[in-house]
């Protein structure tokens, strides 16, 4: 497996190659995508000592159940299924401390102000899928992923010829 390190490089200096690629305009959510794929949500965020577990400070703690359902190398290594399951797993995760923020808020007698942060969530759901740019963020996280699978896969064949 290679080091934390090597992958943030691997990934860094590769961005320009996939840029090269895409239309201009979708530069920036891909670009974001892939940034945060590469350094926030790393395949190797199932484990609990990775350098991307570590970056997310106090809220690494969010990251605790994901650990726990996947074993490393399971999932989470897996092209395109590992991503979107963090992905979703991300926007489950915010939508349940969403609602318990919301519950917090009525039950401190809050209704003004619970009305204030109710989204219309299928809206923006609709929103998001119908959006290129939203795809492009995706396909930057998939694609931070899979040349993290890469590295991983190539550096097992290098351990195992030496």
């Amino acid at each position: 497996m290679a080091l934390g390190k090597t992958h943030d490089i691997v990934n860094i200096a590769a961005l320009p190659v996939f840029l090269y690629f895409l239309p201009k305009e979708f530069f920036v959510p891909f670009g974001a995508g892939y940034i945060l794929g590469t350094f926030f949500l790393s395949p190797d965020l199932d484990l609990p000592s990775s350098r991307p577990t570590k970056r997310w400070k106090l809220l690494r703690c969010l990251w605790f159940p994901y650990q726990l359902l996947s074993k490393h190398r399971g999932v989470s290594h897996m092209p395109l299924i590992g991503s979107l399951f963090r992905l979703i797993y991300l926007l489950g995760t915010l939508l349940f401390l969403y609602f318990v923020f919301l519950g917090m808020l009525s039950l401190l007698g809050g209704e003004v102000l619970t009305s204030v942060f109710i989204l219309d969530l299928r809206g923006v759901a609709e929103d998001l899928l119908r959006s290129e740019k939203v795809l492009y963020f995706v396909a930057g996280v998939v694609c931070a992923d899979l040349l993290h699978i890469t590295v991983d896969i190539l550096d097992s064949l290098r351990k195992k010829l030496t």
